[in-house]
């Protein structure tokens, strides 16, 4: 009767979990880059049908130890959002799986599709929210027509000179399982166990994929999906809710049985 229980609460919060996923998938659907977070379920296979509930129930990882209900993980969506054109010249788009490596402040790097740049008041290229890209490219002050090709090469005409002069090259960052990254905020991911170790390389090779000027990545999001994943995410939680006041109920019936 316990069992139905903790059952039913791996449930709930799995379940409150997709939704939580699914709201800020929805928030974030005009977010330039987005990656949609995906919630899925494991079955928690119990290690020992001799442990001790009492004990059991004492750990922090209970659910863990008791093998009974279901296991959320949250990952993220590896499918590539519509390319649109903006004809801007500091704005890029990976056409295929890599990402832009960035520095943040602490000095560690992330990872992004969110290709909107920026020049700091150093003059280095950076993203949006002042992250300067890995590659550390510098921009002189009087640059004219900076020009991004498909491989990454960055160049631009500075003062009064009438041929281009290249300034840097932008690399992409592959990893064996994208869909492990770790959401760190304003667009941006790092690398963790799950997604494997970060692989750098130049655009356009392999499966890093090329660089577009004048385009943004749109997020991968779809509306219609949402939707019916959350109308799918609110039924289970009712049923799940449902597991648990049948649970009390048979346990106050016992409870009865004794007075």
């Amino acid at each position: 009767m316990f069992d139905a229980l903790y059952i039913g609460a791996t449930g709930l919060r799995g379940r409150q979990l997709e939704i939580d996923s699914i709201a800020q998938n929805v928030a974030n659907l005009q977010s330039v880059g987005y990656r949609r977070n995906v919630v899925s379920f494991a079955e928690m296979v119990a290690s020992s049908t001799s442990t001790d509930l009492v004990g059991a129930l004492s750990e922090t990882n209970a659910m863990r130890v008791m093998g009974a209900g279901a296991l959320p993980s949250l990952t993220l969506s590896t499918g590539e959002g519509e390319l649109r054109q903006t004809r801007e010249a500091l704005h890029i788009a990976v056409d295929g799986q890599g990402f832009l490596e960035v520095m943040r402040p602490d000095g560690t790097p992330a990872y992004t599709r969110a290709g909107v740049l920026t020049i700091t008041n150093e003059r280095m290229l950076a993203t949006a929210d002042g992250a300067v890209l890995s590659a550390r490219i510098q921009v002189p002050p009087d640059v004219r027509n900076l020009r991004i090709d498909a491989n990454g090469v960055v160049s631009a005409m500075a003062g009064e000179r009438e041929e281009y002069i290249e300034l840097g090259r932008i690399e992409l960052t592959t990893f064996t399982n994208p869909g492990g990254l770790q959401a760190a905020g304003g667009g941006t991911y790092v690398a963790t166990a799950q997604s494997g170790e970060p692989q750098v390389g130049t655009p356009g090779e392999r499966a890093f994929g090329a660089i577009r000027q004048g385009f943004l990545e749109g997020s991968n999001v779809q509306m219609t999906d949402e939707i019916v994943s959350l109308m799918l995410a609110q039924r289970a939680f009712e049923l799940n809710s449902k597991v648990v006041q049948a649970a009390d109920q048979l346990l106050s019936i016992t409870n009865g049985l004794y007075r």
